[in-house]
């Protein structure tokens, strides 16, 4: 059960290493419809090409050193989208996330092919036919593999596909981490929050969504379907629609607008740089939405919506003009 929230999430290599070229094309068969998988039948080619990924992608991250600017939202929105996170970006599909090797090739067995991979966060499946149960557990604690499976285990391909998506969620959790403690505030509840998780993997689950990135003011994920469909995941804590209130108050805000919102009914999404309410954000510019409340360790107010439907209007017309006093 997933019980975090990882800031992002796309479309990784999945490196599958095997010298049996027939055993290798049924795996390429079988996960290339969810996976962006690339298959080597000869190890050092494949050892070759994932350690020149790693030093391009050092490059890539020496080129791009921000300075931190206190816990401004363009700060943060700096960070989320600096090129090593490849979002949007033809590289990202090439940074690889998890490797899947066969113990027994010639020339070098799996093991010493993972103890010469450079990128120490690349999650390393290990596929034992012939390997003794020491050998794969003394990798395990040595942290050579992350995981081991037999390949004469019954429903082999399920539970391979099933440690697949285990390990690209650690692989993403680890980077989430990493980037929090550079620019945002890692206690905030909804990133590790059982309930809200379990939640929003049923969003990902229903919308078919293959990539997603975590953005700022309102706190909201970016959802990339497979179809190419994209749509808005908004999600405010109790905390975030009492801000939302008090600004509403200081600005004036119409009250038909302030009461529905102060009925957590519906949450908002202003067209504004903070996206807090201006009074210039009225009309066209207004967009609420009916709000489904998650329980967890606080209470959660999310909204799923389409593109097309944050380019509408505000759904709900106000009849009443009046101000709040």
């Amino acid at each position: 059960m997933k019980s975090k929230i990882p800031l992002c999430f796309y479309p990784t290599q999945i490196i599958f290493v095997d010298d049996n070229a027939e055993f290798l094309s049924t795996l390429a068969m079988t996960f290339s419809r969810q996976f962006n998988v690339k298959v080597f039948d000869n190890p050092q080619t494949a050892l070759s090409y994932i350690n020149e990924q790693q030093r391009t992608q050092h490059l890539v991250e020496a080129d791009e050193k921000h300075e931190a600017h206190g816990e401004s939202d363009k700060w943060v929105q700096q960070v989320l989208t600096r090129p090593n996170l490849k979002r949007f970006d033809e590289m990202r599909m090439m940074e690889i996330s998890v490797l899947v090797v066969d113990y027994s090739m010639p020339a070098m067995n799996g093991i010493e092919f993972c103890e010469q991979i450079k990128n120490s966060a690349i999650k390393k499946i290990l596929l034992t036919g012939y390997a003794t149960p020491m050998d794969a557990v003394k990798a395990f604690n040595d942290n050579t593999i992350h995981y081991y499976l037999r390949k004469s285990d019954e429903n082999m391909l399920d539970l391979l596909e099933n440690t697949i998506h285990q390990m690209q969620y650690a692989y993403f959790n680890e980077l989430s981490s990493s980037i929090k403690s550079e620019a945002i505030d890692s206690g905030t509840p909804f990133f590790a929050d059982v309930q809200l998780a379990q939640y929003f993997q049923s969003v990902c689950d229903s919308l078919d969504v293959g990539e997603y990135y975590y953005l700022t003011g309102p706190s909201r994920f970016a959802l990339l379907s497979r179809d190419g469909s994209k749509s808005l995941c908004i999600i405010y804590t109790e905390e975030d629609v009492s801000e939302h209130l008090k600004i509403m108050l200081e600005e004036d805000a119409p009250e038909e607008l302030y009461n529905k919102i102060a009925s957590r009914d519906f949450i908002p999404l202003f067209n504004s740089e903070d996206g807090f309410y201006e009074p210039e954000s009225g009309g066209a510019n207004i967009h609420i939405y009916p709000a489904h409340k998650i329980q967890g360790k606080m209470n959660y107010y999310c909204a799923v919506i389409s593109e097309h439907e944050a380019n509408r209007e505000f759904k709900v017309e106000i009849v009443n003009n009046g101000k709040i006093h």
